[in-house]
């Protein structure tokens, strides 16, 4: 199989989980490319050569988890690609997550591939650490499951799963998630965290602007910052090496922990779902 994944990642998790996701599918005999979106000259469909799509067979989807939702910038990316894309072609899903709210997630993203007629062979999660942590990663669990993944697509030949399946195997929030799903958006953006510029401080390196996933900054005299495209990710905070972008990210491991304490964790952490997972938890009547 020729496989792309398309993917965005912030704070670098994401990356690390698909470069070890590319080399697992490569010993498995696929030939895979890597399309990260975050960087300059991927962030748009139409800046994209068109090559890298015309001999796919799949795409997987990674993205880590925000609101609910996979990232605005990857969403906004998939409604401009997908029209285009062979008419062959399927999909997979993977996302990194903290703990909690996933399955809201693979569900926007099932159905806006549905809405393109490609059809999902399923997909899998792992729990990724925040940026303010030093945890290594991917870890040896994160690592099982990518291989879990693999051997069960590369055995079934990336099997498409009906979508009444799909629905079922995405459908295992609890219902706190499902309460405040409607409310995510407005949540997330109340918990956004003030951002400025120290001009002072900014000796114009540019990093900020290159590594910006949402491709909300520009440098000018000094970095402006797009509020409206802005994900509120903070890489660009904890990446300066000037300290010039001053936020105060500590208070982004207390939400994290707030959130954990009103919704809980998800069980399992990590999981696969492909025909042969999915089979298998239906023949031991394994929980969602």
């Amino acid at each position: 199989m020729n496989i792309v994944l398309l993917y965005i990642s912030p704070n670098k998790t994401t990356h690390k989980l698909s470069l070890a996701l590319a080399r697992r599918l490569e010993q498995d005999g696929h030939s895979v490319s890597l399309l990260d979106t975050g960087k300059p000259g991927s962030r748009n469909f139409a800046q994209t050569d068109p090559r890298i799509f015309e001999a796919a067979d799949v795409i997987g989807i990674g993205s880590p988890v925000y609101n609910l939702r996979i990232l605005r910038p990857l969403n906004q990316y998939l409604r401009q690609a997908l029209p285009h894309l062979p008419k062959r072609i399927k999909a997979f899903i993977y996302l990194t997550y903290g703990g909690i709210t996933s399955g809201k997630a693979f569900l926007n993203a099932a159905r806006l591939l549905k809405q393109h007629d490609i059809p999902v062979a399923g997909g899998f999660k792992v729990r990724a650490p925040h940026f303010y942590s030093s945890q290594p990663f991917p870890d040896p669990a994160a690592l099982q499951t990518i291989a879990e993944f693999c051997a069960q697509v590369s055995a079934n030949q990336f099997r498409v799963l009906p979508w009444q399946q799909i629905e079922k195997a995405f459908a295992y929030q609890s219902w706190k998630v499902k309460l405040i799903y409607p409310f995510a958006q407005t949540i997330g953006e109340l918990r956004r965290l003030p951002m400025h510029i120290d001009t002072q401080r900014c000796q114009h390196c540019l990093r900020c602007v290159r590594e910006c996933p949402a491709n909300a900054l520009e440098m000018s005299d000094h970095p402006v910052l797009d509020k409206h495209k802005c994900v509120h990710c903070y890489h660009c905070a904890t990446i300066c090496p000037e300290q010039a972008i001053l936020c105060p990210t500590y208070k982004v491991e207390d939400m994290v922990k707030f959130n954990v304490k009103l919704l809980g964790h998800e069980q399992p952490q990590n999981a696969t779902y492909t025909s042969s997972s999915l089979s298998e938890r239906a023949r031991y009547g394994k929980s969602w």
